[in-house]
């Protein structure tokens, strides 16, 4: 049997495969659940085949959301590579691809600039062509130094579409990333996880008394305390507006709270006067929500707890740590001018 039959003849055997079992899981039948599970049948990442089957096994939770964060993490970063290795052969349609993506729901990204990116790899990779029009043999195969350089530019590209601009931390889609990452991490190393949130007090009142600017000098302060307060392997992130995140690998509820303390203290400990104005802006506070991830469940449900933990806290006075075991029955409803 020819070689190319055998190959298409195998794929319809793994995408039956992969079908049936998306069906049998009860799973949607979209492109990203199919690539999971046909990759799975193909035992084409070691990874990915025995998370799933300690999923499968231990009855965890496999939905359309743990499938997409399997994707993410076991499927597309294959799909980045085999750009980086096809480069020189397909540089045109391939890195106009990674512009796409990284164009994608990232704000931080000048447009103009990934246009322009775009438009000088078009331009480059051809090979060269001496006055007889022949090409020169020897360079053709090899990438113009422009094509690694442009790569280059757009790896911190996408590195700036992580960070915050104001405060130099994580984003809040580099938050997302990093919590996906470690829960992984945790299936299948079995460590604990826990997630804070932050949110400082009273921040609206900041803003209404000495301006938007102390705001934004009283954010980055908090943001640069976030950071002396957790070691290497920890995640900080803006989480949005006066909000922030931090990702604890590794750390049992005890422990977390521990942490959550010494950056509630740490933040109390500030006094600030304002940069433009010369103000006292007053004792900063903050509260915090505690919450530790649960293996197998959705990553919503451990970042509602942890955000229902720190307006619970608002509610108890702010200026004060709480957990998902100090929650009730009853959900927590947001605390007004928080």
């Amino acid at each position: 049997m020819p070689q190319q039959e055998q190959y298409r003849q195998r794929s319809y055997a793994l995408s039956r495969q992969a079908l049936e079992l998306i069906h049998e899981l009860g799973l949607s039948a979209n492109p990203i659940n199919f690539a999971v599970f046909f990759a799975y049948f193909e035992k084409s990442n070691d990874d990915l085949v025995a998370l799933i089957d300690i999923l499968r096994t231990n009855k965890r939770v496999l939905d359309d959301l743990k499938c997409h964060e399997l994707y993410l993490r076991f499927i597309e970063p294959d799909r980045i590579e085999l750009l980086r290795e096809t480069v020189t052969s397909d540089v045109h349609q391939q890195v106009s691809d990674l512009v796409n993506r990284l164009c994608a729901g990232k704000e931080q990204i000048s447009t103009a600039d990934l246009r322009q990116a775009t438009s000088d790899l078009l331009s480059i990779g051809k090979p060269s062509t001496t006055q007889h029009g022949k090409t020169a043999g020897n360079n053709a195969e090899q990438p113009p130094a422009e094509v690694t350089q442009l790569l280059l530019d757009l790896e911190e590209m996408k590195r700036e579409a992580h960070t915050d601009g104001l405060t130099g931390i994580a984003n809040r889609k580099a938050f997302d990333e990093s919590l996906r990452d470690a829960a992984m991490a945790t299936m299948e190393g079995g460590e604990c996880l826990s997630i804070l949130l932050i949110d400082i007090d009273h921040f609206k009142r900041i803003n209404d008394r000495h301006g938007h600017q102390a705001g934004d000098q009283v954010i980055r302060t908090l943001a640069k305390s976030l950071q002396e307060n957790v070691k290497g392997r920890d995640t900080t992130a803006r989480y949005g507006g006066e909000e922030f995140a931090v990702i604890l690998p590794a750390t049992t509820m005890t422990d977390a709270m521990r942490v959550a303390e010494n950056i509630r203290a740490s933040i109390e400990s500030l006094h600030l006067k304002s940069v433009n104005r010369n103000e006292d802006l007053g004792q900063i506070t903050a509260s915090i929500g505690v919450a530790t991830y649960q293996l197998g469940e959705p990553l919503t449900r451990v970042i509602e707890r942890a955000d229902q933990a720190l307006y619970l806290a608002k509610e108890s006075g702010r200026n004060c740590v709480m957990n998902q075991n100090d929650l009730q029955d009853e959900p927590v409803k947001r605390a007004a001018n928080a």
